[in-house]
């Protein structure tokens, strides 16, 4: 009776899991490159900006990069997918949920970002708006 309840469990953590997975990426930078690298980053934020409204957007986890706090999320587009580091500002009550970290895998609604430069020059999306998060 026990393996069978762990079998189980096991299924339905594996069913929980909403992200779609990477099917379609179509995108030799994205295939090629390492995902921290700068040309990497940029290709995503070239590839949100030319169609915003068709990107799923999944918190994967928070990190502190060159002593900036960044959102690290998967993104689904039409014929990609990557991880896009955008830097965390926090601005309304849903961004600041994604401080804690039970929220890895979470479908994030509404996002909005906006264009900022780092002091290295390099620019970045900085996370500017959420609406909802769905676990």
């Amino acid at each position: 009776m026990k393996p069978t309840f762990f079998v189980l469990l096991i299924a339905i953590i594996i069913a929980s899991c909403n992200q779609p997975g990477c099917r379609n990426n179509t995108n030799e930078i994205l295939n090629t490159k390492d995902k921290n690298s700068w040309a990497y980053q940029h290709e995503m934020m070239s590839l949100i900006d030319e169609n915003p409204s068709k990107i799923d957007y999944y918190f994967e986890r928070r990190a502190a990069i060159n002593g900036e706090s960044f959102i690290v999320m998967n993104c689904y587009g039409p014929d990609f997918c990557g991880e896009l580091k955008t830097k965390f500002v926090p601005k309304n009550v849903e961004s600041i949920k994604l401080q804690n970290k039970g929220w890895s895998g979470a479908k994030l609604i509404g996002v909005g970002f906006r264009k900022t430069k780092l002091e290295n020059g390099h620019e970045v999306f900085a996370f500017e708006k959420l609406e909802k998060i769905i676990d």
